[in-house]
């Protein structure tokens, strides 16, 4: 099975868009998971996927940010989608 590398930001091979990708993921949400790390293998990826979670989960809406994120969990546990 393929397995895409978890890059980090103080690795010396990491290149140079990954780390600026994974400086803008550390500021925008204030700690780094594993899934900016993977996403920072294409950080054009990763950027259009935090543009999209942005959009739809923490756009203007009317839910309290306690509830959009049970609504997001709920959605997870009932399709199975454990990461």
């Amino acid at each position: 099975m393929t397995r895409i590398p978890i890059l980090h930001e103080d690795d010396p091979a990491t290149p140079a868009n990954a780390k600026a990708y994974l400086q803008e993921a550390l500021q925008a949400r204030g700690r780094l998971v594993n899934i900016y790390r993977a996403m920072a293998n294409r950080p054009e990826a990763g950027r259009a996927f935090s543009q999209l979670a942005n959009t739809v989960y923490r756009g203007t809406t009317t839910l309290d940010p306690k509830h959009a994120e049970l609504a997001y969990l709920t959605a997870t546990v009932v399709n199975n989608c454990y990461y």
